[in-house]
């Protein structure tokens, strides 16, 4: 419904990704570099004003186990902002490196 074309990743930076000329870890790299450029705080003031009260959902094409930079912007509003975001439909996943990995229960009895 409601697009904040400032969190997608450039063109140029896209492409070289998608054309496997740069890694993921160089993805990252670039894509954080570009999101440091934005004020985090205002992006979710923004992002709020945009949604007028309903709850921001992010969302994008890519399927839930592929890699995504919506797991990326979700990682550095979390920790510019102090806000939590979950998963929709998917409480016990969690977030790394632009990944969503399901979370391993800590158990006394290693396998």
């Amino acid at each position: 419904m409601f697009e904040y074309k400032a969190l997608a990743p450039n063109f140029r930076l896209l492409d070289n990704f998608k054309r496997k000329k740069i890694t993921e870890e160089k993805f990252v790299s670039e894509y954080n570099e570009m999101l440091s450029e934005l004020n985090a705080s205002n992006v979710l003031e923004h992002i709020n004003l945009l949604t007028a009260g309903l709850e921001p959902i992010l969302m994008c094409n890519c399927a839930k186990t592929k890699f995504c930079h919506r797991h990326l912007v979700a990682d550095w509003l979390e920790s510019n902002t102090g806000i939590v975001i979950k998963e929709l439909n998917y409480p016990d996943y969690i977030r790394k490196n632009g990944y969503l990995i399901k979370q391993k229960n800590p158990s006394l009895f290693p396998e």
